[in-house]
């Protein structure tokens, strides 16, 4: 079970706001367009709201609002069922928006402080001007005005002229969706909104191809050494120096290794982190070979590769209509369609092209499941060529 230390309430919202003005606010930011469609953190928002009304914004923890919001029954365990930390990391996102876009000049704020799920009730306050002493001459105070505003207003100006010259040679051209950290294009949340809303965030998950790895030496080295290395034959290193256009002479060696991602896998690997920082959510890395069905179990995988290079992808897959199928003979890796529909192939393979200003046709399937247990996220992103 987690929780979370009591908190003294008094300490920390304002004692001059009056119940009724807390219960305005909640029904305005309830009725609001940043949560008209989000019954949950509607539901979680109003019942910590009112805990706290009724002084009790320290018995809240991840279990009570697990079973009391989300129905979650008496078995119900938080270190395997994220559900409350997920929704509350969402809620922090949503009333972030909702004081930003719609209700900036609110005199109330409802704020839910990361690692407690009791709410804050804050009274916004607007700056007052200082009085002018009665003793000081009206037109200095004037003059220094004026001149204070000159010199901010020149130094604004060298410092958005210094930015833009900078900019421009730098960030000629911006994503749009890196304009705002909260923001999504609807494609991107269709498919990875649950991981967005997940604060445990996610681990990614190579591929461990077997992998020989050419070695091209002016002078011989000794076989027995540590990497291990093989001489390759004559005919082979014929093939290999064409095909790397290797410079003449020397000695080819080859190196079995299993350390080697694939270079798809590294470009994938680039945009999940791009888009995983832009949630401010963890995203860790590591290889299918050191993957446990206990890891399995525990995180949220992004697997990458295919089922010749990552073993975890079969069992995986196994139950759902599409699936990966190893080379097998002269039949090449495919994308298997078990349950085709009407004009759709049962099997899809790579069309290599014979020419090379010709496309080559290649496919990737990727799978968004849920976790072996049903908790975790799963996602499958294997390809066939």
């Amino acid at each position: 079970m987690s929780t979370h230390p009591p908190r003294d309430d008094s300490a920390v919202n304002d004692p001059s706001i009056s119940t009724e003005e807390v219960q305005a606010e909640l029904s305005a930011v309830l009725r609001s367009h940043a949560f008209e469609r989000s019954e949950r953190l509607q539901k979680f928002l109003r019942y910590v709201c009112e805990a706290a009304l009724r002084g009790e914004s320290s018995r809240l923890n991840e279990y009570l609002i697990g079973n009391e919001v989300f129905g979650r029954g008496a078995d119900y365990s938080p270190n395997e069922d994220g559900i409350v930390r997920r929704q509350a990391h969402a809620l922090r996102h949503k009333l972030q928006a909702y004081y930003e876009n719609e209700h900036r000049d609110s005199l109330i704020r409802i704020e839910l402080p990361l690692g407690h799920y009791g709410p804050v009730f804050r009274r916004q306050v607007s700056p007052v001007e200082p009085e002018t002493p009665p003793d000081a001459s009206p037109n200095k105070e004037k003059s220094w005005k004026r001149t204070r505003v000159l010199a901010l207003g020149l130094l604004f100006g060298v410092l958005m002229f210094s930015l833009g010259w900078f900019g421009g040679r730098r960030s000629p051209v911006v994503d749009p969706l890196q304009a705002s950290s909260k923001r999504f294009h609807p494609a991107i949340l269709e498919i990875w909104g649950p991981w967005l809303n997940d604060p445990s965030g996610a681990t990614i998950c190579f591929s461990s191809p077997l992998a020989a790895v050419v070695k091209h030496f002016q002078k011989a080295v000794p076989l027995n050494s540590t990497p291990n290395r093989f001489l390759v034959r004559d005919r082979e290193e014929n093939i290999i120096r064409r095909v790397f256009d290797l410079a003449p002479g020397g000695h080819v060696y080859m190196t079995p290794s299993m350390a080697h991602a694939k270079m798809g896998e590294a470009i994938s690997a680039v945009h999940l982190a791009a888009l995983f920082s832009r949630a401010d959510l963890r995203l860790r890395t590591t290889q299918s070979r050191f993957l446990s069905w206990e890891t399995l179990r525990k995180e949220n995988l992004i697997l990458l590769g295919h089922n010749e290079a990552n073993q975890y992808l079969d069992p995986i897959l196994k139950r759902y209509p599409l699936r990966l199928a190893a080379t097998d003979g002269d039949r090449p890796r495919r994308i298997i369609n078990a349950v085709p529909g009407p004009g759709e192939p049962a099997e899809y393979y790579v069309a290599y092209s014979d020419s090379p200003n010709d496309v080559t046709q290649e496919y990737a399937l990727v799978s968004m499941i849920p976790g072996i247990d049903g908790r975790q996220l799963m996602g499958a992103i294997g390809y066939c060529w």
